[in-house]
């Protein structure tokens, strides 16, 4: 448990609450799942060794090990500091891009900046800055390009996530006129906007509606942690325990996105093994995200036990290509894939019209 001293405010006190619960509790959806165990990516038919293999990718025009990032996840305590110190030297290390969690409290107090402030200690790495989306209706564009810019920032994450500011027991409801600010700050900021959920998912009908305005939306879906069981954790209450499970799981999500959304589709929420990012990449993503696995790495083994995280999923990742019989990541993009279970019904119902560009078939 880290202790936190009786002065820190009220937003430095949440970070490490977060992290607390993160680290001890119980914050998986209990009954909905990322619905990635429906879908089926068809083998290619060629023998290729996974040595044969190339995962890498890109990002911003700078070559990455895999389509793989960090997502942001805390800063804005002294003790968080720590935390994204030994990530940033993994994430360097493994040449995978890393996020940084909510920067309001640097926005708030900006002797706390440092503790976002990654590139200080590790220069070689792509940097996603992080601020809500509902802030923006409190913080002018001059305020956001300054925190971005004050870390050197190469890309900025607007989280929206009402469901867990529905239950946080200082939430903010209020997110009327938020899609004009999104969309002002994306045309006037110099980095590129990526619209990220934080475990509930992004619909079509909402994805549709960034279409052309923003870089990518990182559908952060349903089936990994929940962010309204968080929140349920330190509110305790009944509200919470019934939303427990709402959202779209992350696959679906990753599909709706796709059939509406002309730019990047980034698959996070539930990404644990190296077949869920196999199966993302197939069915459209341009990224995939991790967090908790993460955390969980450095809490038990520090910089070292992140880089053997990274190491070991890139690694299994380029095995489950080579057994599928893909040398890269764009021949991976160009797969053909099955749907099954409930996810099939579910494409159904909301219309989906997924192109397989090799065989010309819709689902």
């Amino acid at each position: 448990m880290i202790c936190l001293p009786d002065e820190s405010e009220e937003t430095q006190r949440r970070k490490i609450e977060h992290i607390d619960i993160i680290l001890n509790k119980d914050t998986q959806y209990h009954d909905k799942t990322t619905m990635f165990e429906f879908v089926e990516v068809v083998p290619s038919g060629k023998k290729i060794d996974s040595g044969d293999v190339d995962a890498s990718s890109t990002l911003l025009n700078k070559k990455i090990s895999a389509p793989i990032f960090i997502s942001g996840m805390t800063g804005g305590h002294t003790a968080t500091f720590e935390i994204n110190k030994k990530i940033a030297v993994a994430a360097a290390r493994a040449k995978i891009p890393m996020g940084v969690g909510s920067q309001r409290a640097m926005v708030e107090n900006d002797a706390l900046t440092y503790t976002y402030d990654m590139k200080k200690i590790v220069d070689d790495l792509i940097l996603i800055g992080n601020i809500g989306a509902s802030k923006l209706l409190k913080y002018d564009n001059k305020t956001v390009q300054k925190m971005l810019d004050s870390i050197n920032a190469d890309m900025l994450a607007l989280h929206t996530n009402p469901g867990q500011e529905s239950v946080q027991p200082e939430g903010d409801i209020d997110f009327k006129g938020v899609y004009g600010r999104i969309c002002n700050l994306a045309k006037n900021i110099k980095q590129p906007v990526i619209l990220k959920e934080v475990g509930n998912g992004i619909s079509k009908e909402v994805a549709e509606m960034f279409d052309g305005k923003i870089f990518a939306i990182d559908v952060q879906g349903a089936g990994g942690t929940t962010w309204i069981g968080v929140e349920t954790y330190r509110s305790k209450g009944a509200y919470g325990k019934a939303f427990w499970d709402w959202g779209i799981p992350t696959a679906l999500s990753v599909l709706e996105s796709k059939s509406v959304f002309s730019g990047q589709v980034w698959a996070s929420g539930g990404i644990r093994k190296p077949s869920d990012v196999v199966k993302a990449l197939a069915i459209g993503a341009g990224m995939c995200g991790v967090a908790k696995p993460v955390l969980m790495s450095e809490n038990r083994g520090g910089s070292e036990g992140v880089y053997a995280y990274l190491t070991d999923m890139i690694d299994g990742i380029k095995k489950e290509m080579a057994a599928l019989g893909f040398r890269s990541v764009e021949e991976l993009r160009n797969a053909d894939v099955k749907f099954g279970g409930p996810l099939t019904s579910l494409m159904r119902q909301r219309g989906l019209k997924i192109r397989n560009e090799r065989r010309g078939q819709s689902y």
